[in-house]
């Protein structure tokens, strides 16, 4: 609310006003607890209403900024952005890692807590869907199988790792565009490893 009277102070205009502003641009008429031709005479010598009691484009900006403190914007939550059964799919996500310690010392599965911030960051910035997603995982997790999960990251560091820079990074994003593009490799013939 501070932020609103100080733009009134910037803008030399008094909350009375603004209000028969409003009521122009509403067409109603102003109460009688505001002195209207006082106002109006005001409002006129600053430029913010024409001769004929019309609003100035200095005006309808202005009313403008000062309505777009008061829109409201709904937060989205987890179910609006993840989907329904999101604790399903997030647990089928988390199953298609391994149940082990990674070179890296941690484990190559996480939390599901900690996972739904991830998604939910996930789904704020692409718009892949949970088949996709799983799909490119079950990829990602296949890859690195073969090399017995060596430098594999975590469920949780693949949906979105944090750069020294402070910005973020996705594999999974990643491997979701390479899905949908088609992965150009060579065809492997076998897929054991031979001892």
């Amino acid at each position: 609310m501070t932020e609103i009277f100080n733009k009134f102070v910037q803008e030399d205009i008094t909350p009375d006003g603004y209000y028969v502003l409003h009521c122009i641009k509403e067409k109603i008429v102003p109460n009688n607890f505001v002195n209207n031709s006082l106002q109006v005479t005001k409002l006129k010598r600053y430029d913010w209403l024409n001769e004929d009691l019309t609003l100035t484009n200095k005006s309808l900006i202005f009313m403008a900024e000062i309505n777009s403190f008061f829109k409201k914007t709904k937060a989205k939550t987890l179910q609006d952005l993840l989907g329904t059964k999101f604790i399903d799919k997030i647990q089928e996500y988390i199953e298609l890692f391994p149940n082990r310690k990674l070179s890296s010392g941690k484990y190559a599965r996480t939390t599901s807590k900690n996972l739904e911030t991830s998604f939910k960051w996930f789904f704020e910035n692409y718009s892949y869907d949970w088949e996709t997603i799983i799909k490119a995982t079950e990829k990602y997790v296949d890859d690195y199988s073969i090399r017995n999960y060596e430098f594999m990251r975590t469920s949780q560091y693949f949906i979105r790792k944090q750069n020294i820079d402070k910005s973020f990074e996705s594999d999974l994003a990643t491997y979701c565009e390479l899905l949908n593009n088609g992965f150009d490799e060579p065809e492997t013939y076998f897929k054991e490893r031979i001892v």
